[in-house]
This record gives C-alpha cells, structure tokens and sequence, in this order.
C-alpha cells in the first residue's frame, strides 16, 4: 500500500508539473518572461511541498529578487524546497533536458543549462544567470557542483563567485538539510526506486537556513565566506537531526 502511494504521488507531481507548463505557455504565449515564469515556477514548488506533505522550517530572511543564492545540494528536493519560499531561476547541468516531462519543463521554464566540461557553455552560463539577476530574478546555484549526503561540504566552483564580485552581484548563502537522510540522492541511485523510497511515508521534514547578504569586490572571498557560513550551519543542523 505504501508503495501505492508513492506511485500515485509521482504521477500526480507529472500531472502537476505538465499543468504548470501549459498555464505558463497560455499566460505568455508569444513572448518568454523570466520574471512571470519564475511566478508560476514557485507556484508549481509550493504546489508540490503541500501535495507531498514536504514540512518546511525557514531560519533568516529569504532574500528578495535580483539576488545570486547560494545553497550545499543533497537532492532534486533542493529544488522544489527552495523555489517554493522564492521566485528563482535555477542552473542545472545539460543532461537534465533528456529527462522525461521534467527537462521539458526546465526548458520551458528559467533554468540555464550548462555543460559542465566546456568552459565556453560555463562561460555563457554565467552570463546568462547574470542576465537574468540584472533583470530582477533571483538565482540559485548549487557551487559543489553535484549532490552529497554530507555530514560536511565539498569545495565550491570559482566561475560564478568571480562573476558576482565583478557585476556587484549581492550573494545569499543558504543551508538545506532534511530530517531523514535518505532524501539525499546520490550516486547511481535511481530516480523513481529514490522517490517512492522517501515518499512512503508522511511527512518529509526539510530546513533551509538563510544567511547574510555577503558583497565583495573579490570572488575568492566570496567564495569563501559563502562556503564557511554553509558549512558551520550543516554542522549545527546536521548534529541536532533526530536520531
């Protein structure tokens, strides 16, 4: 029976996802707009946390628009979690537009695409997301580059943090940990045997916890500050997780 509802839940969040899609496409149908596909793309996350009973703790303020946010990254969780307290375009690695309905959706919606081993693709990636925070979106970026089930924090990529301090891009540091550290997704896990694992039961029990906004005219620095604030707060959330 548990498996049941995990199944009817995956369905439900294709049915979700393929809705959100089309209103976007019939509320601009000829022109694309970050700023209104960033609205419907946090509608389509909150629609989610409530149907998969995903409970939500924020600490700090969640930053307003036209900002770079910054998170560690455990899971395609991270995602729906975060867009579902913000309006935000997301950055993702290429591979995610072979994925059935949910690269589709990505395409269609604020995600910048990036292949990770051309430094020409990194390059215009990073423009792209500056472009889009000059225009008033707030964009989140995972720096490790990859997901990891923690406890801890992998080194950050230079590229965007060089990008930030040069255009005087305001960055906000965020921390995600769940509850149940099988959310995380890892390694050749499988996304659907992962889903129904996690989605069994109810509820699944999520943290964001937001830090300063940090300014610096050196990315290096950036970079660094925005790596220690995540890392002393996994360190403190990961130690108080329910045992």
């Amino acid at each position: 029976m548990a498996v049941l509802k995990s199944l009817y839940r995956l369905f439900w969040v294709v049915e979700v996802t393929l809705y959100s899609v089309f209103k976007l496409g019939m509320a601009s149908p000829s022109k694309w707009q970050p700023g209104l596909a960033a609205r419907h793309a946090r509608r389509w996350a909150a629609a989610l946390v409530r149907g998969l009973d995903i409970h939500i703790r924020v600490k700090g303020r969640v930053p307003g628009q036209g900002m770079l946010v910054v998170a560690n990254h455990r899971s395609y969780l991270d995602i729906v979690v975060i867009l579902s307290q913000m309006e935000a375009a997301f950055l993702a690695k290429a591979e995610l537009k072979t994925w059935p309905v949910f690269g589709y959706a990505a395409q269609k919606g604020n995600t910048v695409f990036v292949e990770r081993g051309d430094a020409a693709s990194r390059a215009r990636a990073r423009q792209a997301l500056a472009d889009r925070i000059h225009d008033g979106v707030t964009v989140v970026i995972f720096p490790e580059g990859t997901t990891t089930a923690g406890p801890g924090l992998l080194p950050f990529k230079n590229g965007i943090f060089n990008t930030a301090a040069q255009q005087g891009i305001p960055v906000v540091p965020v921390a995600v940990t769940y509850d149940n550290p099988e959310a995380a997704w890892i390694g050749n896990d499988f996304f659907i045997p992962h889903f129904i694992r996690i989605f069994k039961s109810s509820p699944l029990k999520a943290r964001l916890t937001f830090g300063p906004v940090l300014e610096e005219a050196d990315g290096g620095s950036l970079k660094s500050a925005a790596h220690s604030y995540i890392e002393g707060r996994l360190a403190i959330e990961d130690r108080n997780l329910p045992n």
